[in-house]
């Protein structure tokens, strides 16, 4: 093991089926396109369509999908890591400090992708946070990652979804260090990353109680 690799984040990867096999650097993970472990969580305001959902505007410097709307936060879970333990996320990401027993969560959806040099195989976590009474205001994104945090209705991030409409107003600020400013746009599901109709599907049965 050389000095690089001990200084980089280390990653527990499965096979196809989710059985451990071994641990690996996060950077030859992504290379090879080993299946490994993520932390997805969603804020919402509440159920229901009126509900708000946080989503974030990825960072301009992502390797994969960079500013393009996303799950309000998520990232991997190290070697060693149980999903909950991904809550960190929230604290990191958005400056929402939430405990585990407050996530609800859906299950774990599969999703396999390959942009360029990243061969991306992932087991995702799937959780909801309900924070009642939530105003983005209260939020301290982590500018260094994301370039923006912005809320939707739940109605219409769905009818996004599943393209009932072609767009949909976003409302919130944009982020730099020092800095953000009030922002609304109008976006399209394309503006989104994507996401599998299965996931979708998980958190539309919890979030709108059908799919």
């Amino acid at each position: 093991m050389d000095q690089d690799d001990r200084r980089e984040e280390w990653l527990d990867i499965f096979t196809s089926e989710m059985i451990p096999c071994g641990t690996a650097p996060r950077s030859m993970v992504h290379e090879r396109g080993w299946w490994h472990q993520t932390f997805h969580a969603w804020v919402a305001t509440g159920p229901g369509p009126e509900g708000r959902l946080v989503v974030q505007l990825r960072g301009p410097d992502k390797d994969t999908h960079p500013l393009r709307f996303d799950v309000s936060a998520a990232g991997h879970l190290s070697s060693g890591e149980a999903p909950e333990d991904g809550v960190r996320e929230l604290e990191e990401e958005l400056g929402l400090r939430i405990s585990a027993d407050r996530l609800h969560k859906l299950g774990v959806v599969a999703h396999e992708a390959r942009m360029g040099a990243v061969w991306d195989r992932e087991f995702n976590h799937l959780y909801v946070a309900l924070a009642p009474g939530l105003s983005l205001d209260e939020l301290n994104p982590a500018p260094d990652e994301i370039a923006g945090i912005y809320e939707v209705s739940v109605g219409d991030f769905f009818d996004l979804a599943f393209h009932r409409r072609a767009s949909a107003t976003l409302s919130g600020y944009r982020v730099w260090p020092g800095g953000r400013a009030t922002d609304t746009r109008l976006a399209t599901w394309q503006d989104f990353v994507p996401r599998s109709r299965a996931y979708l599907e998980l958190l539309a049965r919890f979030l709108l109680g059908a799919d």
